[in-house]
């Protein structure tokens, strides 16, 4: 018994021996063996348009259309963007930048510039309507308007529109690159009336900033002599008369924007809003004052700069506070307030249309009684 003893704890104690050995190799061996390799994050998804950002992106602070308000073309339309003639449609992302330096700050790759989105000139831009440059006349008039809008533009054209049978009066309705079905129909208009100039980047809600800047390089390019320029719609009511007289009383102003203007306003930082205004597109508190989009009169000299100034700024697609507001008050141009300008549906009272300049919320119906009431001459309205 002591024997078979003796052997088993002998055997135990080599069992036990070789146990110790096999783990301090494998402990060795683990420490020798190479670390995997890290897992790659996944890139940082840039929106294409500063008011679009895919539902599952954290980054939640660009703006968020309201999807039951929004049709689908409208949610395409901020990111497709319609090139030069024979080049193919481009897909709009933040344009990657140079390396940081000193003097060039590190650029928020959420933030998506203007020139990221903007694609420059016009097809048939229709350079006659401004003969010799704009030198011969007092006022150019560019109406925005819709692909889809020709009855209100035919209801300018046969109402307020008729000033620009003089030759001191210039006008031309502005518009964005359409759909491929809308195409005919706006080729057999501009044929019968010549008035339409067509930018590159798509038409839609919130490409309004681009189509305002499309119409600005249209007066820099083809009226750089013009001294006054008018950018209203097309369901504005414009008193051309009145209008007219305003631009020879202030002949001598420079750098200055007139319209309705808005001082102290919010942005709308709740996406439910119509107007939601995300921090990285403006980061401040309050707006700085603009005149707005429905009507706004621009001297000349205002026109370059601020098509200079658009590009190196975030997108907003709020266009009057981006253009009148935001670059109007980097420039420090002067945004006068003129209470004609009314921007706003008024009573269709003769002496109300004949007292005002612009009107707005203005059905193509209506355009023709205001018309009727502008050129009234019986009622006798105060001074």
């Amino acid at each position: 018994m002591g024997a078979i003893g003796a052997g088993g704890t002998l055997r135990r104690s080599h069992a036990a021996a070789l146990t110790a050995l096999a783990a301090l190799l494998l402990l060795l061996l683990a420490r020798q063996a190479p670390a995997p390799p890290p897992r790659p994050r996944p890139a940082l998804a840039v929106p294409v348009a500063a008011d679009v950002m895919p539902p599952s992106q954290p980054l939640a602070d660009t703006t968020k259309l309201e999807a039951s308000k929004i049709e689908p073309s409208k949610i395409e339309s901020t990111v497709r963007i319609v090139p030069h003639a024979g080049t193919s449609v481009r897909n709009v992302t933040a344009a990657p930048s140079a390396a940081p330096t000193a003097a060039t700050p590190r650029r928020d790759p959420r933030v998506v510039l203007t020139r990221d989105l903007y694609v420059a000139g016009h097809e048939q831009p229709h350079p006659e309507l401004c003969p010799a440059l704009g030198a011969h006349l007092r006022l150019l008039i560019l109406v925005t308007s819709a692909p889809s809008h020709s009855i209100a533009r035919d209801a300018v054209r046969l109402t307020w529109g008729h000033y620009a049978a003089r030759r001191d009066v210039a006008l031309a309705f502005v518009l964005g690159s359409p759909q491929e079905s809308m195409r005919a129909a706006l080729e057999a208009e501009d044929a019968l009336y010549g008035d339409l100039v067509i930018g590159r980047s798509f038409d839609s809600y919130s490409n309004l900033t681009l189509k305002t800047l499309s119409m600005l390089e249209w007066a820099d390019t083809y009226c750089p002599r013009v001294p006054r320029l008018l950018k209203t719609d097309d369901d504005m009511f414009i008193n051309v008369p009145r209008l007219l007289r305003f631009v020879s009383t202030h002949e001598n102003v420079t750098r200055t924007i007139w319209g309705k203007v808005v001082r102290k306003s919010l942005p709308k930082r709740t996406m439910k809003s119509k107007y939601y205004v995300s921090p990285l597109q403006f980061p401040g508190k309050v707006f700085p004052d603009f005149a707005t989009g429905p009507a706004y009169l621009l001297t000349s000299d205002a026109i370059r700069p601020l098509l200079e100034a658009a590009p190196n700024e975030p997108y907003l697609r709020l266009e009057d506070v981006f253009i009148t507001g935001v670059l109007g008050a980097r420039l420090g141009m002067k945004r006068q307030h003129v209470a004609e300008f009314y921007n706003k549906k008024v009573a269709a009272h003769p002496c109300a249309v004949q007292r005002g300049i612009a009107i707005h919320m203005v059905q193509y119906h209506e355009q023709f009684d205001l018309w009727r009431k502008l050129l009234d001459g019986k009622t006798k309205c105060a001074s």
